[in-house]
C-alpha cells in the first residue's frame, strides 16, 4: 500500500478476521493513556450535532508515539432503541501523524465495544480490588458483553447479576455467562444488580432526558463502578460519598456534563502515570465516569490497521 495514493478499507467482517486479542486491545489503550500523561497524545472534546431523532459526534485524537491521528464519526439514534438496528453506529478514519495522509477507513462497531471495555479494565487495574470475584451489570447489550470479556481476563469473576429494561435480555446475558462457568442470575432492579458486587458496570443507553434513579449508596464497600453511560442514570450527589472518582478526560467531562458534582480525583492517565493513587484500602468505593475519548478509538484503530496490513486483510482503494 502506497502512502498518499492508496487507503485501506476495513469492513466489519475484515475487522473480525483480524482476530485482535483483547489483551492487546487493553495494552494499546493503557499505552495511549501513558502517552496522554506525558503529553505525546492529544485530543479535543467531542463535537456534537443534535437532531430530533438523536445526535452525531465527531471524536478526534492523535498519538505521536504510535504515528497515528484519527477521528471517529458516530451516529446515535435514540429512536432506534426498540428496532433491530444498532443504537450506535460509526466509522473511524486513521491518518499518518507526520504527513497527515489518510491510511485507513474502518467500521467502528467492534472497536467501540472493545475500546470502552479496555478503558474499564485499565481503570479496574488501579481502582478495583485485586481479588474481585463478583460483577453486576445494569443494561446487558454490547457494552456489557465486551466489559465482561475484558474484565474476566484480569479478575477471577465467579458470580454475576444482570438487569436490563427487557428481562429476556438480562436472562440471555446471564445464560451466556453460565456457559462460561459463572453463577449468573437475572434480577428485577438496578439496585439488585449492584448490591454486594465487587465490580459494577452500568451502560444504560443515553437519552436526551434521562431519569436519574441510581444511588451511589447501592455500591458495596470495596466496589469499583465502571459508569459507561456518562452517569446519566445516576443521582450525582450520591456519588460524592465515594472515595475516589476519576474520568477519562477532564476537559471532556465538562463539555459532556457528566453526572458528578465534585472535582474528579484525576484522569485514567493520572492513574497509569502514578500521579493519582486510586485505591487506598479494600473498603474504598471507587468509580470511573466515562465521557468516551477518541484517543482510544485511534489507539485500537491503529492496532487493527497494523494487524490487517500484516495479515493482508481489507480492500486497498485508490485515493
Amino acid at each position: 500500500m502506497k502512502l498518499g495514493s492508496e487507503i485501506l478499507y476495513l469492513s466489519r467482517a475484515d475487522i473480525a478476521a483480524c482476530d485482535v486479542p483483547l489483551a492487546d486491545v487493553e495494552a494499546s489503550v493503557e499505552a495511549m493513556f501513558a502517552s496522554k500523561a506525558k503529553g505525546t497524545a492529544m485530543m479535543k472534546p467531542k463535537l456534537a450535532l443534535h437532531s430530533d431523532s438523536g445526535w452525531f459526534l465527531a471524536m478526534i485524537g492523535g498519538i505521536k508515539d504510535k504515528g497515528f491521528t484519527g477521528m471517529k464519526w458516530v451516529g446515535v439514534a435514540s429512536t432506534q432503541q426498540h428496532s433491530n438496528q444498532p443504537h450506535i453506529n460509526g466509522q473511524i478514519v486513521i491518518n499518518d501523524f507526520v504527513t497527515g495522509m489518510p491510511v485507513a477507513v474502518m467500521d467502528a462497531q467492534w472497536i467501540t465495544g472493545v475500546r470502552t471495555a479496555a478503558i474499564s479494565a485499565v481503570g479496574a487495574k488501579y481502582l478495583a480490588k485485586k481479588d474481585s470475584s463478583s460483577i453486576g451489570f445494569v443494561a446487558c447489550g454490547l457494552q456489557a458483553r465486551t466489559n465482561l470479556d475484558a474484565l474476566r481476563l484480569r479478575y477471577p469473576l465467579k458470580r454475576l447479576k444482570a438487569y436490563s429494561r427487557r428481562k429476556e435480555t438480562a436472562e440471555a446475558f446471564a445464560a451466556d455467562a453460565r456457559k462460561l462457568g459463572m453463577e449468573a442470575t437475572a434480577v428485577d432492579s438496578p439496585k439488585a444488580a449492584m448490591e454486594g458486587m465487587d465490580i459494577v458496570v452500568t451502560s444504560v443507553p443515553v437519552v436526551p432526558k434521562p431519569e436519574r434513579t441510581f444511588d451511589g449508596a447501592w455500591l458495596a464497600p470495596g466496589s469499583y463502578a465502571a459508569i459507561v453511560d456518562l452517569g446519566h442514570p445516576w443521582k450525582g450527589e450520591t456519588l460524592t460519598a465515594l472515595d475516589c472518582v476519576v474520568t477519562d478526560d477532564l476537559a471532556q467531562a465538562v463539555t459532556e456534563k457528566l453526572t458528578y458534582p465534585k472535582p474528579y480525583a484525576g484522569e485514567v492517565a493520572d492513574l497509569v502515570a502514578g500521579k493519582v493513587n486510586g485505591r487506598k484500602s479494600d473498603k474504598d468505593r471507587t468509580a470511573l465516569m466515562f465521557g468516551g475519548v477518541g484517543l482510544a478509538d485511534v489507539a485500537v484503530g491503529g492496532l487493527v490497521y497494523e494487524i490487517a496490513r500484516a495479515k493482508g486483510i481489507g480492500r486497498v482503494l485508490k485515493l
